[in-house]
């Protein structure tokens, strides 16, 4: 659904995600307030009468640590639920960019999760998927989210439980029937995952689909590295038998017992780390959203939207990246506000960017790698980490050389000869050419030899291995394009259907001042 396609009376500004399930977008009301759509893919007449039927328990729900259902429709064409849209980053994505919780604000975490539980379960609904990825955390307390879609087909069946299975019961993972004791055996693999920084099933969850299920369907758990003051709350809830769990509101008052204090107190709980980076994402969502929201309607009035302030978290080291302290501190992703194409002799791109973090000038947010393409396949390169499994016969691709492309549908191979690395440009500006915007960047004098040379290189090649690669950081991939000829200039155009907005962002994550 592109941007301005209307669900209801809400008008969609972007895309989301998507998984198997359905896709979600990002819309507005008429009135301007931001919801989540969450719609139905593979619409059957069972498929309707199921989601109907979870849409109207979702809308009994009313409890403080969820997402409100704020509308629906299951007799669309395409079946959709509103949501309240939560401008926070997942406690997985802050596990993964911050390291683990500390005991005190794990415990609030964790009262919030029992009291949604709570509000779910007393509307009659189970949730069936909790998991790090489904809780989000704005600073004043967590959302879980996800308690009506997840339900759109039977998650009891194996086939279902495989996308998540490191955080399911055993008797889920078994195919079983799920109840609210399911829940809380999820709920204690979710607080065992912020205590230590992993799933609580042997090698934490990891390795093949099959062992996985095996693993959880057998109960094989490894819970060591569990802090033992954390044991009293975390061990009864990944109890295998599910009578011998507690009740989410035994967990609530467990837990309130051990907070005191009001919403100052909470921020003290949380690490630096992770409070800076909370209020680094709901910046930068905040900026995406009026982004999409201008290319919706450009006329409109621009709203107001706070400054990120600086924090230890957004510090900038004397090379002009981003200082990351311990083992567990990662890069953060970029945003999905604007699309792109890049253009040398022809190619495209879907990329987003992250223009308003301090850098040094001249260097992309990431170290930006141009690596020779090997080969060039349909969708994500590892469809198996989002919930979806990769096609039967398939083997994944190698890693640390193979990049999805931000829009998921292009996985992207390179080639292990290592290609060149650009940490810093001469220049980058922004240019108008004939009413188009596009960005223009001009190599260092140290750079431009062996990008002449790599494009030569790859020149005149077979179909993909004539196509040469822009990834930042690690992972990210910026573009592939096609090279016909060999390159001498010391300049490259990137060009696309830009407004000047996008152009100016793009510019500035390649480090224009």
């Amino acid at each position: 659904m592109r941007p301005g396609y209307r669900f209801g009376p809400f008008t969609v500004l972007a895309e989301l995600a998507s998984g198997g399930m359905g896709r979600i977008y990002l819309a507005r009301s008429p009135g301007g307030r931001l919801v989540a759509v969450k719609t139905l893919l593979n619409v059957g007449e069972d498929d309707r009468r199921r989601f109907a039927r979870e849409v109207g328990l979702a809308q009994r729900v009313r409890g403080v640590y969820t997402a409100s259902v704020v509308e629906a429709d299951a007799t669309a064409e395409v079946p959709w639920m509103a949501t309240e849209y939560v401008p926070a980053p997942s406690l997985k994505d802050l596990v993964e960019r911050c390291g683990p919780l500390a005991p005190r604000a794990l415990y609030w975490v964790a009262a919030g999760m029992a009291e949604a539980l709570v509000s779910l379960h007393t509307a009659g609904l189970v949730h069936r998927d909790v998991k790090p990825s489904n809780v989000l955390l704005p600073l004043d307390g967590p959302r879980v989210i996800d308690f009506g879609i997840s339900q759109a087909h039977d998650v009891t069946r194996t086939e279902v439980a495989l996308g998540t299975v490191a955080y399911a019961a055993p008797e889920q993972a078994r195919g079983e029937p799920t109840t609210t004791a399911s829940d809380v055996f999820s709920l204690g693999a979710t607080l065992f995952h912020l205590a230590v920084g992993r799933a609580p099933y042997r090698d934490g969850g990891a390795g093949p689909a099959l062992e996985q299920l095996v693993r959880a369907a057998t109960g094989d758990l490894d819970v060591s590295g569990l802090p033992g003051e954390l044991e009293p709350l975390v061990l009864p809830c990944l109890a295998l038998d599910p009578a011998d769990r507690p009740a989410p509101a035994d967990l609530l008052a467990y837990c309130s017992a051990r907070l005191d204090g009001g919403a100052d107190a909470r921020r003290e709980w949380l690490s630096p780390a992770w409070t800076a980076e909370i209020e680094r994402h709901r910046a930068e969502r905040l900026r995406a959203v009026e982004e999409a929201r201008r290319q919706v309607d450009p006329e409109a009035p621009t709203g107001p939207v706070p400054a990120p302030g600086r924090t230890a978290a957004l510090a900038t080291a004397g090379d002009g990246r981003e200082a990351r302290t311990g083992p567990w501190a990662r890069r953060p992703r970029l945003p999905w506000a604007a699309a792109a194409a890049v253009v040398v002799v022809t190619g495209a791109l879907l990329a987003v960017v992250r223009p308003w973090e301090a850098r040094t000038i001249g260097a992309p947010v990431e170290p930006l790698r141009i690596l020779e393409v090997e080969s060039v396949r349909q969708g994500l390169c590892y469809p198996d980490k989002e919930s979806v499994q990769l096609p039967l016969g398939e083997s994944p691709p190698p890693e640390g050389r193979s990049f999805s492309s931000a829009n998921r549908d292009q996985c992207v191979v390179a080639k292990d000869s290592g290609g060149m690395s650009v940490e810093r440009f001469e220049n980058v500006e922004v240019v108008e050419d004939e009413g188009a915007w596009k960005v223009r960047v001009t190599f260092r004098e140290q750079d431009r030899a062996a990008f002449s040379a790599l494009s030569a290189k790859v020149a005149g090649q077979a179909e993909p291995e004539n196509q040469i690669a822009l990834v930042l950081g690690e992972d990210r991939l910026v573009s592939s394009f096609t090279v016909m000829t060999k390159l001498t200039g010391k300049s490259a155009p990137i060009t696309g259907k830009f407004t000047r907005s996008q152009a100016e962002a793009l510019a500035r994550a390649l480090g224009a001042p």
